[in-house]
């Protein structure tokens, strides 16, 4: 394991949390606004997958600047996942750029902790082949790929289906990690707000429709912040009237009950796309079987070697 980038991954999370532990006890609304960003980016299939690729690349793969590799493959794939969904915040960018640095920090570190364990436990079952003769030219021990078929078929068999019971058994939005989890997961990317203007008529019935906040704003020439303290509080109001003097009113005026002739207040709706997810999910589920069958196949010795390990420490320590 690359020792300097080990040490930056443990630095990365450290610095999130002291932020975050510093907004929460300084009340500071901007750290709350980019953590909630952080979680919601964070959670997006598509950087996780990102950041686990850089990650895993620079583990599998060390270099001898991997701190520098690290930190210009995060900022590329921002770059990159800007370019691609059109981003128009730069918040956003930053955001984005963080999650694939802890994502990547994470998989780092996990796996500085599980590296010496699986070589441990692998280490009497596939040893590596070395070109060199040894001096004394004894025969070298190869590794029997034949060893151990059956178990490693069996193995092979009950991980993927235990994959294909969890993400697509009997379906894949009704499945136990579709209907559980993703579905959670992909909720707050299908969620959109609009904001409707509510009328009172003479016998109190309330009619409601769409309003379009940026000309709502413009027309009445007022503060975004004060509509949103509007919308929180559902203040009635009233439209502009002329006053005994012919001079206008405000554009809008609070008033309270009885309700008086286009009396109105402002509220805001939410909208859930369950369409959108179901469709999101039956398209994840299987590409995510897939690459389940893929490693499983290529990761097949490994895992063998990990079982036989474990049985063996098991029946030691009967």
């Amino acid at each position: 394991m690359n020792k300097p980038l080990l040490y930056f991954s443990y630095l990365v999370i450290v610095a999130n949390i002291l932020i975050l532990y510093v907004g929460y006890v300084a009340n500071i609304a901007f750290i709350g606004s980019f953590l909630g960003g952080l979680m919601a980016i964070g959670t997006d299939p598509i950087i996780l997958m990102l950041g686990a690729l850089l990650g895993g690349g620079l583990v599998v793969k060390p270099f001898k600047l991997s701190v520098v590799y690290l930190w210009l493959g995060a900022m590329f794939l921002t770059m990159l996942v800007h370019v691609v969904l059109g981003t128009t915040k730069v918040i956003v960018d930053l955001v984005r750029f963080d999650a694939l640095l802890i994502i990547s920090a994470l998989i780092i570190i996990a796996t500085s902790f599980f590296r010496p364990l699986i070589a441990e436990m692998t280490e009497d079952f596939e040893k590596p082949i070395t070109k060199k003769a040894p001096a004394k030219k004894a025969p070298i021990k190869k590794f029997n790929k034949d060893a151990n078929k059956g178990l490693r078929s069996i193995l092979i068999i009950i991980t993927i289906s235990v994959g294909a019971y969890l993400l697509v058994i009997p379906s894949s939005r009704e499945s136990l990690v579709g209907k559980n989890v993703t579905q959670y997961l992909l909720k707050p990317f299908f969620y959109s707000t609009k904001i409707l203007k509510c009328r009172y008529n003479n016998l109190l019935v309330i009619f409601c429709n769409t309003v379009d906040m940026e000309a709502f704003i413009a027309k009445n020439k007022i503060e975004k912040t004060q509509v949103d303290k509007w919308i929180s509080n559902q203040t009635l109001l009233l439209p502009a009237v002329k006053s005994i003097n012919g001079t206008l009113e405000p554009p809008l005026k609070e008033v309270k009950a009885p309700f008086g002739e286009g009396t109105f207040f402002l509220k805001k709706k939410g909208r859930t796309d369950r369409r959108g997810i179901n469709q999101a999910i039956y398209l994840l589920h299987p590409a995510l079987l897939i690459i389940l069958i893929f490693y499983t196949w290529r990761l097949r010795f490994c895992i063998t070697g990990v079982t036989i390990s474990l049985f063996k420490k098991i029946k030691a320590a009967i």
